[in-house]
Order: C-alpha cells, then sequence, then structure tokens
C-alpha cells in the first residue's frame, strides 16, 4: 500500500479545530497527562464524527474496499495497515494499534471457532435428532405392534359377538313378532266366538221369552184354581198290624187275637 499522510488523531500532527501548542523549553521530568473521557473525545471536532464519514475516510485513504462489511478480521486489517500509513507516527501509538489489532484477530479466531463449534453442534444434534428418531419409531412400532395386533383381534372379536347378538336379537323379536301376531289372531278368534256365543243366547232368551211367560200364566191360573177349590180330607194311613191282620187267615187271626 503507497504511503499517505498523516490522518488527523492518527498521525503526529495536532487537528485541524484546535491551535497549535506554545513552544516549551524541555521539561527534563515526566508529567502525568489526564486523559479525557470518551463522550468528550468522540464530541471533539474531528473529519470523522460517525459511521457515514468513517466508512468515507476509509475509502478515501484505501484502507477499505467499498460494500465489504466491517468484520473483525476486515477491522484489524485496517488497523495493521493504518500502522504503515505514516513513518512519523511514533511508535507507542504504533505499538496501541497493533495491540488492538492482535486482540480483533484473536477475537476473529475466537468467533471462528465457536462459529465452527455451533456449526458442528448444529450438524451432530440433527445427525443424532435424526438417528435418534428413527430408532424411537422403530422400538415404538416393535413395542406397540403386539398391542395393536391384539387391539386388533379384540375389536373383531367384539364384532363379531356384536353381530351374533344382533342376529340372535333378531330372531328373537321376529319370533315374537310371529307369536303375538298368533296369539292375537286366536285372541280375535275367541271374542268373535264369545260374541256369537252371546248373540246366540241373546236370540235363544228372545225365543224362550214367550214360552216363559206362558208357562208362568198358567203356573198362576193354576196356583189360583187350588186355592180356591175345598180342602181334601186327610186320609189315615192304616198301619203294618191292620193290614196283616185284614189278610192273614182266621186261625192265626184268633191265635194272635
Amino acid at each position: 500500500m503507497p504511503p499517505v499522510k498523516p490522518i488527523n488523531g492518527i498521525g503526529t500532527g495536532p487537528p485541524k479545530a484546535h491551535s497549535p501548542p506554545p513552544t516549551q523549553a524541555p521539561n527534563t521530568r515526566r508529567t502525568t497527562r489526564t486523559p479525557n473521557s470518551i463522550e468528550d473525545i468522540i464530541a471533539a471536532p474531528h473529519d470523522v464524527m460517525d459511521t457515514d464519514s468513517t466508512e468515507k475516510f476509509l475509502t478515501s485513504k484505501l484502507l477499505c474496499l467499498e460494500d465489504q462489511s466491517f468484520t473483525l478480521a476486515h477491522l484489524s486489517s485496517i488497523l495493521f495497515h493504518i500502522t504503515q500509513m505514516s513513518a512519523a507516527t511514533p511508535v507507542p501509538v504504533i505499538s496501541a494499534i497493533r495491540a488492538v489489532a492482535f486482540i480483533l484477530k484473536k477475537h476473529t479466531a475466537c468467533e471462528i471457532a465457536d462459529a465452527a463449534a455451533k456449526t458442528l453442534a448444529t450438524s451432530l444434534s440433527t445427525a443424532l435428532t435424526e438417528s435418534i428418531s428413527t430408532r424411537l419409531v422403530d422400538h415404538t412400532i416393535a413395542a406397540l405392534a403386539p398391542q395393536v395386533a391384539s387391539i386388533h383381534a379384540a375389536s373383531e372379536a367384539l364384532a363379531k359377538t356384536a353381530q351374533q347378538a344382533e342376529d340372535t336379537l333378531t330372531t328373537t323379536l321376529d319370533k315374537a313378532e310371529r307369536n303375538i301376531s298368533i296369539a292375537a289372531e286366536r285372541i280375535e278368534e275367541s271374542a268373535d266366538a264369545l260374541f256369537a256365543t252371546v248373540t246366540d243366547c241373546q236370540n235363544a232368551i228372545k225365543l224362550l221369552t214367550p214360552s216363559l211367560d206362558t208357562t208362568q200364566e198358567r203356573l198362576n191360573h193354576l196356583s189360583t184354581q187350588f186355592a180356591a177349590s175345598p180342602p181334601i180330607p186327610t186320609l189315615t194311613q192304616p198301619s203294618y198290624s191292620s193290614i196283616a191282620a185284614a189278610n192273614l187267615p182266621p186261625t192265626v187271626d184268633k191265635a194272635i187275637g
């Protein structure tokens, strides 16, 4: 990559918005610099203030390719190229940039390893799931097959029993219907015969009624005649002795007398 001019905030030159510091005499003592906060550093006026300006700046300096995603590997590569932009860059700055680049590279390797592990785990899980599912289905079918066969046999036996019960019930109902029909016919015949007998009795009573009336009148007439006639004298019934005396010879009569 061809050398480029130092970048504001990256090279040794001061930012454009700040005036150059006043010249001071060399200080033999080490001074302590108070670091600025992250918010102050981000808010300081600069050419790069957001992600859009960042991408434009990196593209203009030939540090990245257009439309390429900023992965950890890509960012670490950019940092390594930044260390080669200017020979005037202080060694501590280059070392700090390289340290961050190596950390990003390490994270890149970790991410690749994690992605490979996840892919491998997913593949193994899928293969294991398919194998277990297949074996589980086979074992389930093998375990349930006898029960299914028993249930099928029991259902067939139950269906056969139900059909026999239905046939028996149908036969019984047919016989009962026939017996009821025969009994109804016999009852009807008996009722007809009884009705005919009652009718004949009524007709006989109607025919005998005049004769009975005539007989009753004659009985009443005879009763009237008996009541009006004189009383019949009472006859003395002869005794056995008198009858015997009248029929025996005289000698015997005398002897007995």
